[in-house]
């Protein structure tokens, strides 16, 4: 299982303190921001639930892998919809269905609300509903 990116937001999220963890969430959003999330794809269909801010996640595949890009309102969320959609972005669908909340946990984000968390832990199972139903398909 290559998740390289996952690996990389691991150890960056190991190394900070609470505060700049927020930091760095924010400049993931603020980076994620210029990926331009096409507005016609902010639909019901594209509409995430499990999450007190508004997450839309776009999923495609090609070649046995799914990818995946997402939008949120929010700006702290936005930014952990930018690490959860390139962290588990590339992978097999047994892969994403491997995935477990350890892996959500993993990413050390202990400063954030029980509701971020739990939005994480919502937008993991999304992410792995979207492979499922590719799979199915």
């Amino acid at each position: 299982m290559s998740m390289e990116r996952y690996q990389e937001f691991v150890e960056a999220l190991e190394v900070l303190d609470e505060e700049m963890r927020f930091e760095y969430i924010l400049d993931l959003a603020r980076e994620h921001k210029d990926d331009r999330f096409p507005e016609e794809a902010m639909t019901p269909e594209n509409l995430m639930h499990g999450c007190q801010s508004r997450v839309w996640i776009l999923h495609r595949e090609r070649d046995g892998r799914h990818y995946f890009r997402g939008h949120s309102d929010g700006a702290i969320v936005n930014g952990l919809v930018h690490m959860m959609t390139e962290s588990f972005s590339g992978l097999t669908d047994e892969e994403i269905q491997d995935l477990s909340l350890d892996h959500v946990r993993r990413l050390n984000l202990g400063a954030l609300t029980t509701q971020r968390q739990v939005g994480m832990m919502a937008m993991l199972k999304h992410i792995q509903k979207l492979s499922r139903q590719a799979a199915t398909a």
